[in-house]
């Protein structure tokens, strides 16, 4: 069974974005044997990853 997936772009070889309205589509669809499930996203560079001890902080603070 296939499955049909549309994109509002596509990246191109060069590393450019060609997106579906500079062509005048509304999205390029694709028909895909497997659907991967999509990576998990990890914190982005720089991003503080905060637990929810705000109350042991604030009673630290007094």
């Amino acid at each position: 069974m296939s499955t049909m997936i549309c994109r509002p772009f596509i990246t191109l070889r060069n590393g450019r974005r060609l997106f579906a309205h500079e062509v005048g589509k509304t999205a390029f669809c694709f028909e895909v044997d497997e659907v991967k499930p999509a990576k998990p996203q990890g914190p982005v560079q720089g991003q503080l990853e905060l637990d929810d001890d705000s109350e042991a902080s604030e009673s630290s603070l007094h």
